[in-house]
């Protein structure tokens, strides 16, 4: 038996339009957690170790990684492999920070290719949720994994993601991983608003990293407007995504709907 469990639930696929019947797969969120809570396995496997002392081997190991990346070195670490790149067009000779930048590509290693051999998926079911998000497309690029760019169209494709309600909370936000910062996208930054698809122009000043869209809106096909908002999140990236996947998928936030 497989040491590890994936959850999947099974949805309309909103993507294609010839076969009423085609489902995607969406996995079922869990937690998102940190060093710390990394570190709390850590010790629970081997409580010989101080946690101190792992805590500055982990440490130890993100400087020297991240070091020898930015200086041109191609890193394995059996986790994964971790390459500098450069993105922009060589305008007059010259590297230019407002045109050109930098951002690491990972792909995942042996070991993680070891566990997804050790890897069952479990398949919940229908999803039920009423609102979720299950595609993307940066327009610059055609992308559909996840990436996006800053100060261009992007497209979130979803169920009931119609952006509609006169409530504070209604409308897009983006929050930066790093930091935590949340951005509102202003009302004509709206393109498409349709229940199925949002087109969103992207502010031109967002740095590269890891972002959560939240769609939030008082939005219910069919009906009146919701008493109370719902939403759904997506992690994005702005600039390249993380090769191999590690994003998290969609995920719904929903109130109880009064209507039904």
């Amino acid at each position: 038996m497989a040491k590890n469990l994936l959850k999947v639930w099974m949805a309309d696929n909103t993507i294609t339009t010839e076969d009423k019947t085609d489902k995607i797969f969406i996995l079922e969120s869990t937690r998102r957690v940190d060093q710390q809570f990394v570190l709390d396995r850590m010790v629970a496997r081997n409580p010989g170790v101080h946690r101190e002392t792992m805590a500055l081997a982990v440490n130890l190991y993100h400087e020297a990684v991240s070091e020898l990346v930015m200086n041109g070195y191609s890193v394995n670490t059996d986790l994964f492999r971790a390459v500098p790149q450069v993105k922009g067009l060589a305008e007059g000779n010259a590297w230019n920070p407002e045109k050109n930048s930098i951002y690491v590509s990972l792909t995942q290693g042996k070991k993680l290719r070891e566990e997804i051999k050790d890897t069952t998926v479990q398949i919940l079911g229908d999803r039920q949720a009423t609102m979720y998000i299950n595609g993307t497309q940066d327009t610059a690029t055609r992308a559909t994994d996840l990436s996006a760019t800053a100060g261009r169209n992007f497209t979130v494709l979803g169920k009931n993601i119609k952006v509609a309600g006169a409530d504070a909370s209604v409308g897009i936000t983006l929050t930066a991983a790093e930091g935590g910062k949340v951005i509102k996208l202003d009302a004509d930054m709206l393109v498409v608003n349709d229940p199925s698809r949002l087109i969103i122009l992207l502010p031109s000043g967002l740095k590269d990293g890891e972002y959560t869209l939240t769609v939030t809106t008082q939005f219910a096909a069919g009906k009146t407007l919701l008493k109370s908002p719902r939403h759904a999140s997506q992690t994005i990236y702005i600039g390249e995504a993380p090769t191999g996947g590690g994003s998290d998928s969609g995920d719904s936030g929903e109130a109880p709907d009064p209507t039904l």
